[in-house]
């Protein structure tokens, strides 16, 4: 009777596994992502406070790579970010590191998955643009963005916005601190 009864047992565990699996499945989808991977490209029109320099386009940290921590509830999503510059022609190796985190919150019924969102952001720029002397200036954003999602697992990122950098006279004169400048972000967002 024992053997009988350990059987049934064993019988009925097995052929519940899969039922088991398949709802511990449908749990983790509905939970979500818990963090966004993604990469931009930034245009800007910049006016610098430098006397007799016009503003003009630039291209700001060209690429940016961000990692957002999503929430798994609320609407402000923290994401820092960083940027880099790197450049050795001429012999001479000139840089430019921008690290900086970003608040993101959702104004959409979509969450930080589709839909407008505002952001706003304070980071540094840390480089040594002319190979001779290293500067930092403090970098203040905001804007407002979209989402449109792509397939399952990603989403196009647009985002217009306006940034200010503080003075540093060894980045000054390369056009990287003291000004500020009107940008626009486009990039791709894949979540993980």
């Amino acid at each position: 009777m024992r053997k009988l009864f350990a059987g049934s047992v064993l019988a009925a565990i097995a052929l519940s596994l899969p039922a088991i699996a398949q709802a511990q499945r449908r749990a983790a989808a509905s939970v979500g992502s818990t963090h966004e991977f993604g990469l931009d490209l930034s245009v800007a029109y910049v006016s610098p406070n430098t006397d007799g320099v016009d503003g003009g386009i630039a291209l700001l940290t060209p690429v940016d790579i961000r990692y957002g921590f999503v929430p798994r509830s609320g609407k402000m999503m923290w994401e820092p970010r960083v940027g880099l510059n790197f450049n050795t022609v001429g012999g001479q190796t000139r840089y430019v590191i921008t690290p900086q985190l970003n608040m993101l919150y959702s104004n959409s019924p979509g969450g930080h998955r589709r839909g407008m969102y505002f952001s706003g952001g304070a980071g540094l720029v840390l480089g040594d643009p002319n190979g001779t002397a290293s500067g930092t200036a403090v970098k203040l954003e905001g804007g407002i963005g979209w989402r449109k999602p792509y397939g399952t697992g990603g989403a196009w990122r647009y985002e217009l916005g306006i940034q200010y950098v503080s003075s540093s006279d060894e980045l000054a004169v390369a056009g990287l601190a003291d000004y500020i400048a009107i940008r626009g972000r486009l990039g791709i967002s894949l979540w993980h």
